[in-house]
This record gives structure tokens, C-alpha cells and sequence, in this order.
């Protein structure tokens, strides 16, 4: 019998170099009237410490309304879903691509992110950030 690989979520890294723990962000696309099932190559992991680079212009949004419930999300939740619409990631995108940053490898992982974010809000009524820690 033929071994199967695993299926795992694919990671962005920027920086982080411990074990692969799994502590950080699962960012899966939103779909909020439909059930679609997300396949684990449609997700993107971010381990907590890379993370630290995105999460300032996600803070900022907050509070915000889940657009499932209707219940006020205060603050980013790193131990729950965030349900986070279309109109307001383009606006955490802006403010990403206009981020100054130093070192040129910091400016591709904030590239590779909003590209990944870009590439599913085409078909996704927005993102959905989960935590772990």
C-alpha cells in the first residue's frame, strides 16, 4: 500500500525558526450566506511571532460586528474565530501595502500575505482569522 503525504495548511514564515508547534493564525476565507466547505490548501497558517507584523493594522479595525451574528468583536480574538468582511480587509491592505519597513524580506512576507488575501477576497465574502493560542 502506498503511503498517503499529509495534508497540512500552508505556512507563511517571515522570521520564526522554533518548533512547528503550531501556536499562531489560521486564516481561512469567509463565506457568510453560503456553505462551502475551505479545503486546508485554501488556508494560510502564521505562526504568532510573524503574525506581530500583521496584527497592529488588524487591531486598528477593531471593534468591529460579526457579520454572522451581529455580536460587536471588541478585539482581535487569539483564541477564537474573527470573522472579517471584504470592506474592511481593503482597508487592512491599504494600510499593509503602506506600511515602511525596513529590511526587504519583511516587505515580501507583507506581500505575500495581502497577495494571498487578494487572491481569495475574489471569491469570498472576506477572511476569517482563527487563534490558537
Amino acid at each position: 500500500m502506498a503511503k498517503r503525504s499529509k495534508r497540512t495548511i500552508p505556512a507563511l514564515i517571515y522570521q520564526y525558526q522554533g518548533p512547528q508547534r503550531n501556536v499562531g493564525f489560521v486564516l481561512s476565507p469567509l463565506y457568510i450566506q453560503e456553505s462551502v466547505e475551505v479545503e486546508m490548501e485554501d488556508m494560510l497558517f502564521i505562526y504568532n511571532e510573524d503574525f506581530d507584523h500583521i496584527r497592529p493594522a488588524l487591531d486598528r479595525m477593531f471593534p468591529l460586528t460579526d457579520p454572522r451574528s451581529g455580536e460587536e468583536m471588541k478585539a482581535l480574538d487569539s483564541c477564537w474565530d474573527n470573522p472579517i468582511t471584504k470592506e474592511v480587509w481593503v482597508e487592512i491592505l491599504l494600510e499593509l501595502d503602506q506600511q515602511v519597513v525596513a529590511e526587504p524580506e519583511l516587505r515580501m512576507f507583507l506581500n505575500q500575505f495581502t497577495t494571498w488575501v487578494r487572491t481569495h477576497l475574489q471569491s469570498a465574502d472576506g477572511i476569517e482569522i482563527t487563534g490558537n493560542l
